[in-house]
C-alpha cells in the first residue's frame, strides 16, 4: 500500500491520483479528507497530537496484515510576508515538522520491519536548500524536514535497512495555494501533475538508498 500524508489537495493528491490511475491500493490522510473526492483513507489534522497518536492503529486495521510499499510525507503550508507579522508561526511549526514526526516515526519503524524494499518519500521544497526573508518559519520547517530525510538515509544505509529514502524539492507548484494571488511569474510555476508523474517515476525506478532531486519553478511548467 501507498500512503500519503497530506494527499488532499495539492501535489499529494495528484500523487494519489496517478497511483490509483496505475491499479495502487492509495491511503490517502488529510485535515479536509472525505471518501467520495479521496478515496481509501481517514480525516487526519497532525496538529492535533491525538489525532496523530490514534492514526497508526487506524493504519493497521486497514492494512490488515499488509506491506507498506511507500509512505509519502507531503503534508504543509506555506506563508509568505515578514516573519514578526505570521499569524501562529507554531501552527505552521506544527503542522510541516512536529506534527508529523510521531507518524513519520512509525511508518519507518514498520517499515524496517519488513520484508519487502520500500520507500519513504519526502517533499520538501526548493526552500530545503536555501533563505527567503519573506518565508522564515517555512523555510525553518523545510530545511528540518530536509536534514531529517537525508539523516534516515545514512541510518539506512548505515544499517542495511529495506528502505529507500527520496526527497524531493519542488519550487511554487499550481496548486490552490496561490488562488486569488497569483504573483507575476506563475506562467512559470510547476504543473503539479507533471511533477507528480516525475516524482513517481522516479520513485519506482530508484536503486540507490537515497536520492536528492530538485525541480526548481520552471521545470515542469
Amino acid at each position: 500500500m501507498h500512503i500519503i500524508l497530506g494527499g488532499t489537495s495539492g501535489l499529494g493528491l495528484e500523487m494519489a491520483r496517478q497511483l490509483r490511475e496505475s491499479s495502487k491500493r492509495v491511503l490517502v490522510l488529510g485535515k479536509t479528507h472525505n471518501i467520495q473526492e479521496h478515496g481509501e483513507g481517514f480525516q487526519l489534522d497532525v496538529y492535533y497530537p491525538e489525532q496523530v497518536a490514534m492514526a497508526p492503529a487506524r493504519i493497521e486495521q486497514i492494512l490488515g496484515g499488509d506491506a507498506i510499499e511507500q509512505f509519502v510525507w507531503a503534508a504543509g503550508y506555506g506563508w509568505r510576508g515578514d516573519f514578526e507579522d505570521q499569524p501562529d508561526a507554531r501552527s505552521m511549526a506544527e503542522v510541516n515538522f512536529a506534527g508529523p514526526l510521531p507518524l513519520v516515526q512509525w511508518a519507518w519503524h514498520r517499515m524496517a520491519q519488513q520484508r519487502i524494499q520500500s520507500t519513504l518519500t519526502v517533499i520538501g521544497s526548493t526552500s530545503s536548500i536555501k533563505a527567503r526573508g519573506d518565508e522564515a518559519v517555512y523555510v525553518a520547517t523545510k530545511h528540518a524536514q530536509a536534514g531529517l530525510a537525508r539523516s534516515l538515509a545514512l541510518q539506512a544505509d548505515e544499517q542495511h535497512l529495506p528502505i529507500r529514502v527520496a526527497l524531493f524539492l519542488p519550487g511554487a507548484m499550481k496548486t490552490p495555494f496561490w488562488r486569488g494571488r497569483r504573483p507575476d511569474d506563475y506562467a512559470f510555476f510547476n504543473d503539479p501533475a507533471r511533477v507528480a508523474e516525475h516524482i513517481l517515476t522516479a520513485v519506482s525506478t530508484q536503486y540507490q538508498t537515497f536520492l536528492e532531486w530538485p525541480l526548481p519553478k520552471g521545470t515542469l511548467v
